[in-house]
């Protein structure tokens, strides 16, 4: 009796209490002894019962003082024995976790009596007898049971639980759904998943009561109204609840914040019957309520209707009144025309007084405000402009409150949760590239060729680190798509450990709260994104330390290893030779097509940029590394001799490389990586394959599947784990003399890969295969040159589209392009450059010509260097002059690599030729062209740019081949650590890049776009404010630690604004594109809100992110001094936040008032990080403040984006209404208990947990700041 005791006591001793049995029974007393020792005492006492409450009293006068009481839950009364004891007739109450208790009775009637109401005094019995009222109901109106026709019942009058609660109640207790006879799916929350933001309600309303009874001790009830409604005949028979209010403590004259939206949408009409009945919580944790009383009305009475107060009817007689005061929009609006949005202005506005007659709007006007009766509510109804949110969003939850201002005013808001619809759209895009950058290691690392002795190891080594990645990037993939298939569109709080889902964000949702103060003229906006910390769950809960600490590490093993800077430098020239390859071929297909219109004015612009980045490609590569690289190569390859390949078996390593061809070379997916019009080549060929035209190559049954197979991927990497083993053995000499086991064990490893893998060149070996036109014949392909589609092309017409060798998409896909075969010789870098600089010489002379500049000098896109003796290449006189290329023979001048050339010189490239040529004047490249006999500009410059594409491509080759031979010279435990580390940065970036992309599109689609906010965008890039609620104590110390290295990232992040036409306007998906190291994000935006000009908009954001610890771990962080790390970084975001200020305010953004609030802000800021507060949340306010006044993007983020981020997002809501519309601070308090309690939070806690309850304790409530605390009853013991 400890609990509640008061409450109790007065329900037992108080004379109008009607109890269901008393009378004497002799209880077992246990008292205890002497020296800890217990007895047995029996004693009569009078005893009873009401509901499944038994009170027992000291003695047997019925008005004596409770002793205690029996709560008969999960009991079960039993008699032992029917005849009588010797102290007379003994019965048992037998507890599921507690000891049994013995009663006698005076006789075997009593006995009975007192058994038979224990048995239906549960709520077990309660229930079932609740459930058998339903079925006869059901049966009686010859209707099927269904969610909505049941989901009411009678509860209203009994005053019991709503079905809803009670069918979550149920389901975390484990009772199965098929017990119940309503079921629990999806039904309960369907009209909210249909519901339509810009549909216009019947009507709006707002609810008051007056003069409520009070309870039998005197004290005021704590109302709070549920209504019902009644469908039309035909329909349904039973009551079935709509809306609700909050929950008023302690008042006869409540007047509720919430509002009741009623909906065409839901089946309502003019006809349809609203119940308004007006409960007393007795209990706020339970939310045990009694009914006080109920008023029953027509929709279309309301509707007609600006202010109705009727009485409320109970059978206990009249028991007060409520008062609904209501607005509509005009009443000629059509219920056809429901569904037409808004218009175009930002707030559309309906006078109530259309629908009401003059007296009634005069006397509306006339009456003074009193205590008893609710305040003077807005005549207008305000609907927000939402624009194309809905696009971008889905699953919306709405709630609608009315607040009173300090200037008498009404303050309309809007509160509303939404889920992206990018929520698995996005990290599918992030793996593919993902996927593709794993399958370009896999070919670079093949491409080197089988090498001998440790290094066959360590090349192996990085197969299997490369090919689980590989796996897990796929199967991450292939999870994410199940689940969108699904029309899942976020991931639950509880699922945050799935390792399968773990690229997903968290919780992600969008809370929009819209404010309108109509005395004011002010509405405005407040969009806040939700999201679940941008980490890696560990199921099992072990601590890594999170990104920071692995970072360090990594940085420590690279300085102990002096090749850790060579693999980044030559990672980072990598990636830089394909940007600049991919931008010249884009160059030159744009001169192609100019020269097709003979358009001289627009080439030489073209051609600069063309030179210059030619020039920034020639530059990138050091050739003393290169040639490193190549001598390792050609120092620990196994070369394979010509006369052994066709009899001599393939080696382990031969075969797992050649099986590397079936994991596709491509992503699908993305555009960038389109399906290749090339066969993938035989690593390893043996004999002379049949050639076969490239853009005819299908897969075929006997070819490696085109589709990537996750299984066979999983197959692959457990043999490369198995050969692995083997080799790691060999080298630590575990297995000596037993080279002949060790062949056969090799053979044994091979045999485990998949039977449809086996290439049929095994089998024919020596057999030269005949040409074939079918093409699924062919196991073996080998590619057609891209010089002959060129020489196709050329025989066509001139207004043809360029040729194959300049499409961008088949030259990033195409292998040949790419990467070495193990059997290639790898090309010197000089004469690489060599090839490079005399087609770029060729090429510019010609346009020159053609732009009328025969007499200008050949270009200088290298520094002169002094001459080098090279032997073994020379050019043959009838060879073109643009190319350079090796020849048999020797003893020749070594070429001038200078290629300074003069207006006058003949041999302008610099390289000596055999034989004695005569020296004539001028330019080389254009001598014998006539311009005025040069009729396709086209065809002339064709082949020159044709063979600077595939010295590019060369160049690549070796750029890659070089990173390889850096990285298998790299420590292998460095190698994993940074696999690792890949990973797991993956999976934050995912993460935070989603939310920052959905934050982005819910600006440009969800409110109107003006010219000021997209200047903004074009000159600075837009502000984007992360608010962490984590604390730096336990495992949220690792997931502060992953979201400040993933939230920097995002900085790197380039986007661009594009036009959205046709069906992209539909559903806009923004595409992403790029690498790891340099991705660019397509923002598709509306036609109209992109400015005429054609001018692309293109912008990086700024991140920064504040963390303030606020539970009760924050306290013991702050103690042990652990929070050293978050002040740091608070303060480093501080600068960034001042930098991002001080260019705001060069730009002239902003109005000058806007300047000195975020002036004075940002220094009061500053006196905050300097001071040693605990738990400092006025820094997040601060930083709320300003990221509001420079108009940036908000996030808001705890572990799972539940409990702490609502009481943060609804603290915010309150203060900008505070700040802006004039919302009395008085009023705060109740506000937020509202919004917490009653609104959009409390649905996302739902969704997540399946519960109404936020995951906190009392002991965790005390320690959270004040304005952070929920209201009492909603929170309690949930699944966090």
């Amino acid at each position: 009796m400890r609990f509640n005791k008061p409450e109790l006591n007065s329900l037992a001793s108080n004379p109008a209490t009607r109890f269901d049995k008393e009378g004497l029974l002799i209880i077992t007393d246990r008292q205890e002894g002497f020296l800890w020792r217990s007895s047995e005492v029996r004693v009569e006492r009078w005893c009873k019962l009401r509901g499944n409450l038994l009170f027992y009293l000291k003695d047997k006068d019925p008005k004596s003082a409770v002793a205690g009481l029996l709560v008969l839950e999960n009991c079960r009364a039993r008699i032992q024995n029917e005849e009588r004891d010797s102290e007379g007739y003994v019965f048992d109450l037998d507890f599921k976790d507690s000891p049994s208790e013995r009663f006698i009775t005076r006789s075997s009637a009593e006995r009975l009596a007192w058994v038979q109401c224990i048995e239906h005094a549960s709520s077990e019995k309660l229930n079932a007898l609740i459930r058998q009222l339903k079925e006869q109901i059901v049966s009686q109106s010859r209707q099927p049971s269904s969610g909505a026709s049941s989901s009411m019942g009678n509860h209203i009058d009994l005053g019991m639980p709503l079905e809803q609660q009670m069918q979550e109640q149920l389901q975390l207790h484990g009772q199965p759904a098929e017990e119940l006879s309503v079921p629990v799916p999806t039904e309960v929350v369907a009209p909210f998943e249909e519901l339509d933001l810009s549909e216009l309600p019947i009507c709006e309303t707002a609810l008051s009561c007056d003069t409520l009874p009070l309870d039998t001790l005197g004290r005021p009830p704590n109302p709070q109204v549920v209504c019902s409604l009644l469908p039309t005949a035909g329909e349904d028979c039973v009551w079935r609840e709509h809306a609700r209010t909050e929950l008023q403590e302690r008042t006869r004259t409540p007047q509720f914040l919430c509002t009741m939206r009623f909906q065409r949408s839901a089946g309502l009409s003019a006809s349809t019957r609203l119940r308004f009945s007006v409960f007393d919580v007795r209990e706020r944790m339970t939310l045990t309520a009694v009914p006080l009383g109920h008023a029953e009305v027509a929709l279309g009475v309301i509707q007609d209707t600006s202010r109705l107060r009727l009485p409320l009817t109970s059978p206990r007689g009249e028991c007060g009144f409520i008062t609904l005061a209501s607005w509509s929009p005009d009443a000629a609006v059509e219920p056809g025309q429901s569904g037409n949005g808004p218009p175009r202005s930002s707030t559309q506005l309906f006078d109530g007084s259309a629908g009401a007659g003059g007296a009634t709007t005069s006397s509306r006007r006339a009456h003074r405000r009193t205590q008893s009766l609710p305040p003077k509510l807005g005549v207008r109804l305000f609907v927000p402009q939402q624009c194309g949110l809905q696009r971008v969003c889905s699953n919306p939850r709405l709630r609608t409150y009315r607040l009173h201002s300090s200037l008498g005013a009404d303050i309309s808001v809007q509160e509303t949760l939404l889920e992206s619809r990018l929520c698995c759209q996005l990290p599918q895009q992030l793996l593919s590239i993902w996927i593709q950058r794993e399958k370009e290691l896999l070919q670079e690392i093949s491409g080197m060729g089988e090498l001998s002795g440790e290094w066959r190891w360590r090349q192996m080594n990085l197969l299997e680190e490369h090919l689980r990645l590989l796996k897990d990037y796929s199967q991450a993939k292939q999870n994410i798509q199940q689940l969108a298939r699904d029309g899942v569109s976020f991931k639950r709080s509880s699922a945050k450990a799935d390792e399968s889902l773990e690229f997903l964000p968290v919780n992600l949702h969008v809370q929009r709260m819209w404010a309108q103060n109509d005395t004011l003229q002010r509405r405005g906006l407040l969009d806040v994104v939700t999201v679940g910390a941008f980490t890696r769950h560990d199921p099992k809960g072990r601590k890594c330390g999170g990104l920071i600490k692995l970072l360090q590490e990594s940085k420590s093993w690279k300085l102990e290893q002096s090749n850790a800077c060579k693999v980044q430098a030559a990672n980072d020239a990598v990636q830089a030779t394909k940007q600049l390859r991919k931008e010249i071929v884009e160059l030159m297909s744009q001169l192609l097509q100019l020269a097709s219109r003979r358009s001289s004015m627009d080439m030489m612009p073209l051609c600069n940029q063309m030179v210059a980045r030619t020039r920034t490609l020639l530059n990138l590569w050091e050739p003393s590394i290169v040639e490193e690289a190549v001598a390792f190569i050609e120092r620990h390859r196994i070369i394979e001799e010509p006369e052994n390949v066709l009899m001599e078996p393939m080696s382990p390593f031969r075969k797992i490389t050649q099986q590397l061809t079936a994991l596709e070379l491509k992503s699908p997916e993305l555009e960038d990586f389109a399906t290749p019009v090339v066969a993938p080549p035989d690593l390893w060929p043996r004999g002379q394959p049949p050639l076969m035209r490239s853009n005819s190559w299908h897969p075929s049954n006997s070819s490696p599947s085109s589709s990537l197979d996750i299984r066979a991927i999983d197959s692959l990497q457990h043999v490369v784990k198995c050969y692995n083993d083997h080799l790691r053995s060999l080298e630590q000499g575990r297995q000596p003399g037993r080279q002949a086991d060790d062949e056969e064990q090799e053979e044994a490893t091979y045999q485990s890969l998949p039977v449809a893998w086996q290439t049929q060149s095994e089998v024919s070996a020596g057999t030269q295969i005949p040409p074939s036109d079918n093409p699924a014949d062919l196991s073996v392909l080998q590619l057609i040159d891209l010089d002959e589609i060129g020489r196709q092309a050329q025989r066509q017409r001139h207004h043809q589209p360029p040729a194959g060798f300049l499409d961008t998409k088949l030259m990033s896909s195409s292998p040949s392009a790419n990467y070495y075969r193990p059997t290639e010789e790898p090309e010197p870098l000089d004469l690489t450059q060599l090839n490079i600089e005399a087609s770029v010489m060729c090429l510019v002379s010609k346009l020159k010509f053609f732009c009328g500049r025969c007499d200008s000098p050949a270009i200088r896109l290298r520094h002169p260097k002094a001459p080098i003796k090279r032997e073994g290449f020379a050019v043959a006189p009838q060879q073109a002059p643009d190319v350079i290329a090796a020849s048999a023979a020797s003893g020749k001048q070594a070429p001038n690599l200078a290629l300074d050339l003069k207006p006058q010189s003949v041999d302008s490239d610099g390289i000596t030729t055999t034989g004695s040529v005569a020296v004539k004047k001028g330019n080389k490249f254009t001598d014998g062209l006539d311009l005025s006999m040069t009729t396709d500009w086209a065809a002339e410059l064709r082949p020159s740019m044709r063979k600077l594409r595939h010295a590019m491509d060369r160049l690549l080759k070796t750029a890659r081949l070089m990173h390889s031979v850096q990285r298998l010279q790299q420590d292998m435990r460095c190698n994993r650590l940074q696999a690792s580390i890949m990973y797991r940065r993956d999976v934050c970036f995912s993460q935070a890049l989603t939310a920052l992309v959905s934050s982005l599109m819910l600006r440009l689609w969800g409110s109107e776009l003006d010219m000021g906010y997209l200047v903004m965008l074009r000159d600075l890039g837009p502000l984007a404010y992360f608010e962490g609620l984590l604390t730096l104590y336990g495992n949220e110390a690792d997931m502060w630690s992953d979201m400040c290295i993933a939230i920097e990232d995002l900085s790197a992040v380039s986007f661009q604004l594009v036009r959205a036409q046709g069906e992209v306007a539909q559903t806009p998906t923004p595409r992403i594109t790029g690498s790891r190291q340099a991705l660019e994000v397509q923002l598709p935006v509306p036609e109209h809100s992109l400015p005429g000009n054609g001018n692309s908009i293109s912008f990086k954001i700024t991140p920064v992110f504040f963390n303030i610890g606020i539970n009760e771990k924050a306290s013991f962080a702050e103690t042990l001094g652990q929070t050293k790390e978050q002040h740091r970084s608070n303060w480093d975001n501080y600068l960034r936040l001042s930098q991002y200020f001080g260019r705001y305010r060069k730009l002239g953004l902003g109005s000058v008032d806007t300047g000195e609030s975020l002036q004075s802000l940002l220094g009061f800021m500053e006196q905050q990080l300097r001071a040693n507060v605990s738990k400092n949340v006025k820094i997040l306010h601060l930083a709320e403040d300003a990221c509001r006044l420079m108009d940036g993007l908000r996030f808001t983020s705890c572990k799972s984006a539940k409990d702490r981020t609502g009481m943060a997002v609804t603290l915010e809501q309150c203060r900008v209404l505070v700040r802006e519309f004039q919302l009395p601070a008085k009023h705060v308090p109740y506000a937020l208990s509202t919004m917490r309690s009653e609104g959009t939070r409390m649905d996302n806690v739902l969704k997540n947990i399946g519960k109404r309850k936020y995951a906190f304790n009392r002991t965790q409530v005390s320690f959270l700041p004040a304005m952070y605390r929920p209201p009492v009853g909603s929170y309690g013991k949930a699944q966090t």
